[in-house]
């Protein structure tokens, strides 16, 4: 029996605590919404089955409009910190900035369904603020992810139907991702089951051109993950390879080639 609740304690531990490992909220601050107003943006508030959530709308630079971009931050950051990179990307580019429910000025706690749920919900939003309806919003969208936000992204790419979409350092599916870090057969008690593979296959399906980086020297997510997805989609799916690159300075080091691939036709 003690070997028992010994081989136990760990089992319980993980399915209690996984979410604190795969996810990091982080709140905003005064100078976040300075930030924010500085670029002209504003906050779009709806609810979901969390609660109150909030997303961000900013709009061209050029006052056109062009391709709008959802953007899915890694699992450490928050929505508005793609803004460091705006002035870098096309004028005509629009953004709405989608934060996990926890994560920003969201309530509730983030899972994949619930992720899911946020960003189908911000589209509304943001349909609404535009005076259109989500049909006639949907062409303009495109979708950018790093890290975790490349999971929320496809998610919302095959919600909308999107046809360009850029990820930067995805994984296969959150399961491997445990293998890596718990080893077998803990991995598999992954409640938080992202899998890249699947939706990226369907986003693939409905006609989508989507772009990867990935750090050659990745030290969190290996660029052999990156190499997979592509490999599955030849012609379809094309792969950026950094050199030098590691898994969080790759989205400042690589922003020009980011903003090139995003302004591709």
């Amino acid at each position: 029996m003690t070997l028992f609740w010994l081989m136990l304690i760990p089992v319980l531990l993980l399915l209690g605590c996984q979410s604190k490992i795969i996810y990091y909220p982080q709140p905003y601050h005064e100078g976040n919404k300075r930030t924010l107003e500085k670029h002209n943006g504003v906050a779009l508030e709806y609810a979901t089955r969390q609660g109150r959530q909030v997303a961000h709308y900013v709009p061209a630079r050029d006052g056109t409009a062009g391709t709008i971009w959802m953007c899915f931050a890694g699992n450490g950051s928050r929505a508005l910190d793609w803004l460091a990179f705006r002035n870098e990307w096309d004028a005509s580019f629009g953004y709405l900035l989608v934060d996990y429910p926890g994560y920003g000025d969201c309530e509730g706690k983030p899972n994949p369904k619930s992720i899911r749920e946020s960003s189908q919900a911000a589209v509304l939003a943001l349909a609404g603020h535009l005076k259109m309806t989500p049909e006639a919003l949907r062409p303009r969208l495109a979708v950018l992810g790093h890290s975790l936000g490349c999971a929320a992204g496809l998610m919302a790419a095959q919600d909308q139907v999107v046809r360009k979409v850029v990820l930067i350092a995805p994984f296969t599916t959150m399961t491997e991702m445990g293998r890596r870090v718990l080893g077998w057969p803990l991995c598999y008690l992954n409640l938080h089951r992202f899998d890249n593979q699947k939706s990226l296959a369907a986003v693939v399906k409905q006609g989508a051109r989507v772009t990867i980086f990935h750090g050659a020297a990745d030290e969190v997510i290996p660029v052999s993950m990156g190499r997979e997805l592509a490999a599955a989609h030849p012609g379809v799916v094309t792969l950026h390879e950094e050199a030098g690159q590691d898994h969080n300075f790759i989205l400042g080091s690589c922003a020009a080639k980011i903003g090139e691939a995003m302004s591709k036709r």
